[in-house]
């Protein structure tokens, strides 16, 4: 089940959120006021997709999904979620060169490589990806 985040959910969601070294507060809500997270559900929080809903547009900031629910269409089923935000033009992320496994999951999911940007990640370049959903 795909919910919005509950100030309950913190310990979980940072839990997955340490695979990138972040740390998530509530204090994070209320400094950036775009800031969202949905979580994916079963008997616990076993993924999570934390963005930016900046007025008619989503930045995706981390998406993860526990290793053992991998291969399940969580992943999938968080991006389609965010597509049902009301006149929303499009979603974009970034993503290292490298991680040729998230490359390939974005493209299935309808997201395009739109520009590199150069040692976006200290000395490895990333990836733009976008989805557009409207005008």
């Amino acid at each position: 089940m795909i919910r919005k985040f509950k100030n309950t959910d913190l310990k979980e969601v940072n839990e997955l959120l340490k695979n990138f070294n972040y740390t998530l507060t509530l204090d994070s809500f209320k400094t950036n006021q775009f800031l969202k997270c949905i979580v994916y559900e079963e008997n616990s929080i076993c993924g999570v997709l934390l963005f930016d809903y900046i007025y008619d547009r989503i930045e995706i900031e981390y998406i993860f999904v526990l290793d053992e629910y991998r291969n399940n269409f969580i992943g999938s089923n968080l991006l389609k979620y965010l597509e049902n935000y009301s006149n929303l033009k499009n979603i974009t992320l970034e993503v290292k060169e490298s991680n040729k496994i998230a490359i390939k999951f974005y493209q299935k999911n309808g997201y395009k490589i739109s520009t590199i940007r150069k040692n976006y990640y200290g000395s490895e370049d990333g990836f733009l990806m976008i989805k557009n959903l409207g005008d």
